[in-house]
């Protein structure tokens, strides 16, 4: 059994560029046509673009985008037009660890997609909106109410462009589960993959994981670490539960329920964020578990954005910039596609260009 298939297929979140910045922040360059254009020669035909529009917009003035975001949301739409390449604007919240989604992001939500929906009304059909990235330490049903009339809100304005929706609990299949029908036939119900995450996070500073390192995928005892001696009670949760959590079976186990999903809803499912941290996971284990999860998608005819693409967790050979010194990073270039993980990308499923 497959997936009802989305409008694309395979891509990558094109990361650190919309994040977390105000406006005047934003290196509108930091990602050009060029780079566009290098995901095609991949074999991608799908980017995903996280944006901080909790940052860009004021509550004071009704919650406008500013100009200079305008300004590079028309230059992408132009570009997906030109290069039939779709893109998702996705509404990328604070998903560090002590945050939590306020019943309040509606108002933000509704004003933002509004905007969205009465300026590409009637623009590129590569464009897909994704109403919001990963609603946490919300009651489930609160966030159910408040995505369905999101949704119906932007639909006043739009009915053309696919829309992502995605569960509460950090976007978790169980949340995906009920969440409403839209009566729509350009939903695509979305879900993120990390599992298990005590392997694909290890080392990170943001899931306060620095000491939970040398984790082994899949699980093996003799390879595996000591538990810090004055662990904290997540640390060693993470250590103690890791067994039962870090074998292949568990890390399948949901994929054909991905699958039941969409067929029940006659709608396509889509995974919008995989990845694994590449400083501190065994590079030979880190493109097992890429091939892994890659595959698994593909066989079920789920489309895949990965996480992410210059990152930590990206495709490019992350040792080199790691060998630059920190005070010299800011400068540093990738060179496409002579410092591509080839690995990598090949488990990924996508094309090793020429060189």
């Amino acid at each position: 059994m497959k997936a009802i298939s989305a409008p694309f297929k395979k891509g990558v979140n094109f990361t650190n560029w919309m994040e977390f910045k105000s406006p005047e922040e934003i290196n509108e360059n930091y990602f050009t046509k060029q780079d566009f254009e290098n995901v095609l020669k991949l074999g991608c035909d799908v980017v995903r673009i996280p944006m901080h529009f909790e940052k860009f917009c004021c509550e004071d003035n009704g919650f406008l985008i500013p100009d200079k975001i305008w300004s590079i949301l028309d230059r992408l739409e132009s570009w997906a037009e030109e290069l039939h390449l779709y893109l998702i604007f996705d509404f990328h919240n604070a998903t560090a660890i002590g945050t939590s989604t306020s019943a309040d992001v509606e108002k933000i939500l509704t004003a933002v997609w509004k905007q969205i929906g009465i300026h590409f009304a009637n623009k590129s059909s590569y464009l897909v909106y994704e109403l919001m990235n990963e609603p946490h330490g919300i009651d489930v049903e609160i966030w159910n109410g408040i995505i369905k009339r999101v949704f119906d809100s932007l639909r006043q304005y739009d009915q053309k462009h696919f829309v992502i929706v995605g569960g509460a609990d950090w976007n978790s299949f169980s949340a995906m589960k009920t969440l409403p029908d839209f009566n729509d036939d350009k939903v695509i119900y979305n879900f993120h993959f990390y599992d298990p995450h005590t392997f694909t996070h290890q080392g990170s500073s943001w899931c306060n994981m620095e000491r939970v390192i040398g984790i082994p995928f899949p699980y093996d005892q003799k390879k595996m670490p000591s538990i810090p001696a004055d662990a904290t009670d997540y640390e060693r949760e993470k250590f103690e539960n890791y067994p039962a959590q870090g074998t292949v079976d568990k890390m399948m186990e949901f994929f054909d329920q991905y699958v039941e999903f969409s067929v029940q809803r006659n709608a396509p499912v889509y995974c919008g964020e995989f990845g694994c941290f590449a400083i501190y996971a065994d590079p030979i284990e880190r493109v097992n578990w890429y091939k892994m999860v890659a595959d698994a998608l593909e066989e079920r005819n789920i489309a895949r954005t990965s996480w992410d693409y210059y990152g930590p967790f990206g495709i490019f050979d992350f040792k080199k910039i790691m060998d630059v010194p920190p005070q010299e990073r800011r400068n540093f270039t990738w060179k496409f596609p002579q410092d591509l993980n080839v690995e990598i990308v090949k488990a990924l499923g996508l094309i090793v260009p020429v060189m």
